[in-house]
């Protein structure tokens, strides 16, 4: 923290922002010195400018931060096909730098691409657990992420212990066979995690006629599907929380606000496809 401001910088460190509710400065390095980025404006009509720009960008950043942080590009792609509830001007949606964006992203290690995908809906089921901290209202300080291989829908449980995956996976199992009777859940795919490897789970899995795998030893990009999906939704749930300056006990809600947007947005794998409509064939 900066006096009343808080400075962030990007991952090179060639950029800085020094940020408080209602200002962002922006400064790029050039020659070993930070130097405040702004640009230069023709002093005709700068106050009308001025402010139809920054309504535009406004408008951008409530639809931003309500779709869960998700790319601008998606955002102006859905306004232009459906009623998002926010009146647009003439000039449309401007984007801007969104600082808590910028200061959660994080460089991943890429792997070479599995070239063929289970395309049958709950074929395979990757999951995984995640920590987090400090501990929500209820005292949960992880999640269970569970992702459809073929149709990149997620479902999220809040844990207090590692050892409740188990209960979770029936109640998901149970759940799927009641909702979708034409698919079943023929493999769940998982790291070597003990909260996987349970007696329990593994009688569950066949008295049901349900193949328990796991990945290899230091290999997550075998389980890369879940694996990219949380490095998707952890930046979103740390944006949201900064964004809107809530206690970061709030971080549960948040994650099951991103997971249902995810599954309710169309997302590239699918050809522009929303998980909930490939899964359920129903519109979100």
């Amino acid at each position: 923290m900066t006096g009343r401001y808080r400075l962030s910088c990007s991952p090179d460190q060639k950029t800085a922002w020094l940020s408080k509710p209602d200002t962002v400065l922006k400064f790029e390095m050039h020659e070993n010195i930070y130097r405040l980025h702004a640009e230069r404006v023709p002093g005709v009509m700068v106050m009308a400018a001025l402010k139809e720009d920054m309504d535009s960008k406004k408008q951008m950043e409530l639809l931003h931060q309500r779709f869960g942080h998700v790319a601008m590009d998606t955002v102006k792609r859905l306004t232009h096909k459906f009623d998002v509830g926010v009146k647009l001007n003439a000039k449309g949606l401007t984007t801007y730098e969104c600082v808590a964006c910028a200061e959660v992203k994080a460089k991943r290690m890429t792997h070479a691409r599995i070239e063929k995908r289970d395309s049958k809906p709950l074929q395979v089921l990757m999951m995984d657990v995640c920590s987090i901290k400090p501990a929500t209202i209820g005292g949960c300080s992880m999640f269970l992420f569970v992702v459809d291989e073929a149709t990149r829908f997620k479902w999220a449980f809040l844990m207090q212990h590692k050892s409740e995956a188990t209960f979770h996976l029936k109640i998901l199992m149970n759940r799927l066979r009641t909702q979708l009777r034409e698919y079943k859940a023929e493999r769940l795919w998982s790291d070597q995690g003990g909260e996987f490897l349970s007696t329990e789970l593994e009688t569950y899995c066949n008295e049901h006629g349900v193949e328990l795998k796991t990945t290899n030893s230091y290999s997550p990009q075998e389980n890369g599907i879940v694996e990219r999906a949380n490095g998707v939704v952890l930046p979103r749930i740390r944006a949201m929380v900064m964004a809107t300056h809530l206690p970061n006990i709030l971080w549960g809600e948040a994650l099951l606000h991103v997971v249902e947007t995810l599954n309710n947005l169309p997302t590239k794998p699918l050809g522009l496809t929303s998980p909930r409509r490939r899964l359920f064939c129903e519109e979100p």
